[in-house]
């Protein structure tokens, strides 16, 4: 028989913990150009890789240069540590 509990997902199973990473931010500039600074953002974050469609609609919704941002240097995504671990 089937029970109505299921097991709690957990999102992004290969997280690594990053402290004060370096970040892009997208600087826009008139009329119709940007730009790319670096910048260091304090606090907790995870570095991760989404895999499936649920981590991908997950990172969607949080704010972008508010709670995920691209690191400065290789692949992923940084995650501040509160927005995965109220889940």
């Amino acid at each position: 028989m089937f029970s109505g509990r299921r097991e709690p997902v957990r999102l992004f199973k290969d997280r690594y913990l990053v402290r004060h990473p370096r970040v892009l931010i997208r600087e826009e500039l008139p009329p119709l150009d940007f730009r790319f600074r670096i910048d260091r953002q304090m606090g907790d974050f995870y570095l991760v890789f989404p895999n499936t469609a649920k981590e991908i609609f997950f990172l969607q919704m949080l704010g972008k240069n508010i709670d995920v941002f691209l690191p400065s240097e290789g692949e992923g995504l940084l995650v501040r540590v509160k927005a995965i671990d109220t889940l």
